[in-house]
């Protein structure tokens, strides 16, 4: 079994509710835009605490964010 972060789902969600990548960085406590960029691009993982957060902002259950093989 494998688990994968939804991608298209956390950009959209995060356009759907208005939201820059700035926003989403600062939200979770980023330093730069640059770390959301790289996770929505698949290319950095995101932490059990920042889907946490995520999910909390965007009001979905953590599942909702996982695609699991």
């Amino acid at each position: 079994m494998t688990v994968q972060l939804n991608l298209r789902l956390l950009k959209a969600l995060r356009e759907t509710h208005s939201k820059s990548i700035s926003d989403v960085a600062e939200y979770l406590g980023y330093k730069t835009p640059t770390s959301v960029w790289l996770i929505e691009k698949g290319q950095r993982n995101l932490s059990i605490e920042g889907l946490y957060k995520l999910s909390k902002l965007y009001k979905q259950s953590m599942e909702d964010f996982l695609i699991v093989k």
